[in-house]
């Protein structure tokens, strides 16, 4: 049997639930989603008040433990239709929440503890407010909010979409933008720096791309939950920079993991250095986050066209892969193999399934699922991984085949406004010759 370790993209989907749970009529799935559904279950004994307030003391564990815990019951929701579900979600949340502080400047957030990377070296002990953190919950509860509000059968959860919005809007997005994080570059595009009591070489740094990717789906999510058109032009604009950061190489794309955007990514302790390396992307996780943003600008006839699209394949099919299921062979986006233990997951970005049959059988076909149906026992892979596996199986992905974009109607209204498409207009470009090259140093900049 063709053996293969595949990687779901960890993001919350940006598609809204569906008004009926798929039918899932596969025995193999069948079988992980039951497993599945019993981690979702035990949740509540699991995450406990006193497991909820550790995340809040360490911040950036809420990005990518708490809020991939919580959207559990939110994906068992889509996959079954079942409303207690979102009982346990707005149990979780609310339990969350009770973690927030209101900081110097008057905005909440979850101030703790920078992760020891970060962490600066005379200042141990300085508490932060971590953007990324922001910026996933805002994404979590946008779906939250798509699925209820406008749903009659679901009216008793709009009041919680409705606080969850208002502390979205009003404190975890706006006070980014408040406190100088986002840097606006005009038809370059636009990117959020790092906040400012980390260490040095840490502080007020470019995202990479695959968190700015993040950023931008939350974006996205926050303006289909609102209709707020400044946060789709937000989106638009971090998008454009990552394609502005895009190399051609004959028929496909490669980008590093970051990429310097201004001399506030000058090394202070050397300033003939950048504060970050610049080399492709190490990790198969960061790489699919990175490249998922450009299929989800796609389908809704923004900022990247087929032939980007395309492109990315090209990378994922010729590239990354060797081609052989039985023995892969993972590479990053330059071609250089990826070494053990710096990359995990395998080097795929299974939002590129509905483009391409072989991505689709790497991401969903055999291999893939008795690979799920091994972790099914296991609490993260057999819980949150899982889960998102299913949800973009049958739900989020299966309406993007057929290569056309298909979520054009959710922006419609937005370009219907002659502002709007000219802003929209005035970013778009097509990458030709080699496309972008990176300054190695601040001289080349």
């Amino acid at each position: 049997m063709r053996m293969i370790v595949v990687a779901v993209a960890l993001t919350v989907s940006v598609a809204a639930g569906s008004a009926e749970p798929p039918e899932i009529t596969d025995e193999i799935d069948r079988e992980i989603l039951a497993a599945f559904l019993e981690h979702t279950d035990r949740l509540p004994e699991r995450l406990t008040p006193e497991r909820m307030a550790y995340f809040a003391t360490i911040p950036e564990k809420i990005t990518w433990e708490a809020c991939m815990y919580i959207g559990m019951p939110l994906s068992a929701w889509r996959l079954t239709g079942d409303t207690r579900y979102l009982d346990v979600f707005v149990s979780l949340t609310d339990m969350l929440c009770e973690s927030l502080r209101e900081g110097p400047d008057g905005f909440q957030g979850w101030y703790g503890l920078p992760l020891p990377l970060f962490r600066h070296p005379d200042h141990p002990e300085r508490e932060v407010d971590v953007i990324l953190t922001s910026f996933e919950f805002t994404h979590m509860i946008a779906e939250f909010a798509q699925v209820v509000r406008g749903d009659e059968a679901l009216a008793e959860y709009a009041p919680a979409a409705d606080r969850y919005l208002a502390l979205a809007e009003d404190h975890l997005v706006a006070k980014w933008d408040a406190r100088g994080n986002y840097k606006d570059f005009g038809e370059l595009g636009g990117v959020y720096i790092t906040h400012g009591d980390l260490k040095p070489t840490k502080a007020h740094l470019t995202q990479p791309h695959n968190k700015n990717s993040k950023i931008a789906q939350a974006l996205v999510g926050l303006y289909r939950a609102t209709g707020d058109d400044q946060y789709l032009r937000r989106a638009i604009k971090l998008s454009t920079r990552f394609k502005r950061c895009l190399t051609l190489v004959d028929d496909h794309y490669k980008w590093d993991y970051w990429d310097p955007a201004g001399e506030w990514d000058i090394n202070p302790e050397d300033p003939a250095a950048w504060k970050h390396w610049i080399n492709a992307e190490h990790r198969g996780g960061y790489y699919s986050l990175s490249a998922s943003q450009a299929m989800i600008m796609y389908e809704m006839g923004l900022v990247f066209d087929r032939e980007d699209i395309d492109r990315f394949v090209r990378t994922q099919t010729q590239v990354c892969w060797n081609g052989d299921y039985d023995n892969p062979v993972w590479k990053l986006t330059s071609g250089v193999v990826a070494e053990k233990p710096r990359y995990s997951p395998p080097y795929l970005c299974t939002w590129l399934a509905p483009f391409d049959d072989t991505v689709q059988e790497m991401a969903f076909g055999a291999p893939a699922q008795h690979n799920r149906l091994r972790s099914t026992e296991h609490s993260w892979q057999g819980g949150p991984v899982a889960g998102k596996w299913l949800v973009a199986k049958y739900i989020t992905l299966p309406p993007w085949a057929g290569g056309q974009p298909t979520d054009t109607a959710w922006v419609a209204e937005a370009l219907a406004d002659e502002a709007n498409a000219t802003f929209a207009e005035g970013l778009s470009f097509t990458v030709e010759g080699e496309g972008y090259a990176a300054p190695m140093a601040p001289a080349q900049f």
